[in-house]
C-alpha cells in the first residue's frame, strides 16, 4: 500500500462520518436536539468522529461538482445518494467543512442547528462567521480555493521569500486577534501581555528586514478579512514608523495601538460588519461608533497606554478632519493615527470584500498620491509609497518582455521599479531557477531600462466570508 492511499478500515470510517453527519442534520430537521432519534444520530456522529480523529489532527469534506471528497476518499455522490445534501451545503455557500480534533458534543450540536437553518438566513452573515460568532473554534467551512498555476507559482515563490519563522508569527497574531475579538464577546478580558509580545516579536524581526511581513499582507489567507486587516494594519504602520528611525518604546506603542485600533468593532452587530450592500444611514451611525466604543474597551484594559485610547478614536478622523468622530474644534492629530489611516485605507483597498472588489496596488498607490494634503498627511503618504512602491512585495507583474514574476523587494528611489523574482519566461514557460532580477538595471547599449512593468496581475478571485464595512 503506498503513503497516499488509505487503509480499508480508514476509507469505511470517513464514509461512516459523512453518512452519520447526514443523518444527523436530517433527523434533527424532524425532532428537537433532546428527542431519542436525534440524539441517537448526534451520538453516532460523535463516535465517528472520534475514530476518524484519532490518528490525524482533522477530518475534512470537500464538494467538487458532484463528487465528494469525505477524509481524502473519493465518493460517488450519485451511488451514495447524497444529491439532496450537496444542494443543502451549495445554498449555504459551503464546499469544504472541517472537524478538528478536540470537536465536542456541543460544538456539534450547534452546527447542526445552524444547517437546519433556512439559507437565507446566512444572506447576510455567512455560516463561517456564524460560526465564529457562536464560539465554535473547531469546525470550519468555506469555499475551496482552486488556485490557477500562476497564482500557485506566485504563492510557491513569496513563500520561499518569506520563510517559516515570519509566517509562523503571522499567523499566531492573527489567531491571536480572532481570540481576542471573539472572547472579549463572549466576556473574556484581552491580554495585554500576549498582545505586547506579538509586536516586539514582529518588530524585530522587522528590523532585520521588513519585506517577508509586507508580502504576507499580501498572500490570501484562511482566515477571515476581520482578522487579517487588523494584523495587515500592524504591520503597515510599524513599517512606516521603523522606517522614520523610532525604536524601542516607541516602536512597541505604535505596534500595540495599531493592533488594538479596530477593537471597537467587537461591538458593532455582525449583520451590519458583514452585510454586503450598501449601509443604511442607521447602520452607518452605529458604525460610526465603534472608535467611541473601542476608546471605552481600552480604557477598561489594564496596562493599555494611552496612545492605544488616542489611535482608537482618530483613526477615522483623517489628515483634515473630514472623517469620523468629527470635533467641534480642529485639532493635530497623532502622528500614529495619520499612519493607523494610512495602513487602514491601504489594506482595505486591496482586499476584495463581498461589497467591493480590490484594487490594482498601482491604482491605490495613485489614489494616495492624489489625496496627499487631504485625506493624508503629505509627508507621510509620500513616505509611506517610498515604502510600499506602486507594487509592494508580493504582488505578480507583467513585464514588457512577455514575462511574468513576483515582487520580492521595492526600490525607495524609485516605486515603479522594485525588485522581481522571475515566474515566466517571455514564451509563458515556468521559470524553475532562482532568478532575481532589479528593474532598475539598464541596457548596457543605449542606456535604456531592460524591462518595464505593464501592470500588476491580479490574483483569482477567493470567496471568503463577508469582510467588514468600511475599512
Amino acid at each position: 500500500m503506498s503513503k497516499h492511499e488509505q487503509s480499508p478500515e480508514t476509507k469505511a470510517i470517513s464514509v461512516a462520518v459523512l453518512r452519520s453527519l447526514m443523518a444527523a442534520i436530517a433527523q434533527r430537521r424532524m425532532y428537537p436536539p433532546q428527542h431519542p432519534i436525534a440524539s441517537r444520530a448526534l451520538s453516532s456522529l460523535i463516535l465517528y468522529l472520534e475514530r476518524a480523529l484519532a490518528g490525524a489532527e482533522e477530518w475534512r469534506l470537500a464538494v467538487v461538482g458532484r463528487r465528494v471528497m469525505a477524509g481524502g476518499e473519493t465518493i460517488d455522490g450519485a451511488h451514495e445518494n447524497l444529491t439532496p445534501f450537496l444542494e443543502d451545503l451549495k445554498a449555504r455557500g459551503v464546499e469544504t467543512i472541517v472537524f478538528r480534533r478536540g470537536v465536542g458534543a456541543e460544538e456539534l450540536r450547534g452546527f447542526i442547528s445552524l444547517m437546519i437553518l433556512d439559507p437565507r438566513h446566512f444572506a447576510s452573515t455567512p455560516l463561517s462567521e456564524r460560526l465564529a460568532g457562536d464560539g465554535i473554534r473547531q469546525i470550519e467551512v468555506g469555499r475551496l480555493v482552486l488556485d490557477e498555476p500562476q497564482e500557485a507559482a506566485r504563492q510557491a515563490a513569496a513563500k520561499e521569500e518569506i520563510g517559516t519563522d515570519v509566517a509562523e508569527v503571522y499567523d499566531g497574531a492573527v489567531s491571536f486577534i480572532k481570540e481576542t475579538i471573539l472572547g472579549f464577546q463572549s466576556g473574556r478580558a484581552i491580554s495585554l501581555r500576549e498582545a505586547e509580545s506579538f509586536v516586539e516579536t514582529m518588530i524585530s524581526q522587522m528590523q532585520q528586514d521588513r519585506s517577508p511581513f509586507l508580502i504576507l499582507s499580501t498572500l490570501k489567507s484562511h482566515h477571515a478579512y476581520t482578522f487579517t486587516h487588523i494584523i495587515n494594519v500592524c504591520i503597515l504602520t510599524l513599517a512606516q514608523v521603523e522606517a522614520l528611525g523610532a525604536e524601542g518604546r516607541t516602536l512597541r506603542d505604535f505596534g500595540l495601538a495599531a493592533m488594538m485600533h479596530d477593537i471597537g468593532k467587537s461591538l458593532v452587530p455582525r449583520e451590519i460588519l458583514s452585510k454586503p450592500g450598501k449601509l443604511t444611514p442607521e447602520e452607518f451611525a452605529l458604525m460610526q461608533r465603534h472608535p467611541h466604543d473601542g476608546v471605552h474597551i481600552l480604557r477598561d484594559t489594564p496596562g493599555v497606554p494611552d496612545l492605544a485610547l488616542i489611535v482608537a478614536f482618530e483613526h477615522h478622523m483623517r489628515y483634515n478632519h473630514g472623517g469620523y468622530p468629527r470635533l467641534k474644534r480642529s485639532r493635530p492629530l497623532h502622528p500614529c493615527s495619520l499612519m493607523t489611516n494610512l495602513a487602514d485605507t491601504y489594506d482595505a483597498m486591496r482586499s476584495r470584500r463581498a461589497y467591493q472588489e480590490e484594487f490594482p496596488p498601482e491604482k491605490v498607490a495613485a489614489v494616495i498620491s492624489e489625496k496627499a494634503g487631504t485625506d493624508y498627511h503629505p509627508r507621510l503618504a509620500q513616505a509611506f509609497l517610498q515604502i510600499m512602491g506602486a507594487y509592494p512585495p508580493g504582488t505578480r507583474v507583467r513585464l514588457d518582455t512577455g514575462e511574468e514574476g513576483v515582487v520580492v523587494r521595492t526600490n525607495p528611489s524609485n516605486p515603479y521599479r522594485p525588485v522581481v523574482r522571475m515566474l515566466r519566461d517571455s514564451t509563458g514557460g515556468l521559470i524553475r531557477r532562482l532568478e532575481i532580477v532589479d528593474l532598475m538595471e539598464k541596457e548596457q547599449v543605449g542606456g535604456h531600462f531592460s524591462r518595464n512593468i505593464l501592470s500588476s496581475i491580479r490574483t483569482p478571485a477567493t470567496p471568503k466570508p463577508a469582510g467588514p464595512q468600511g475599512s
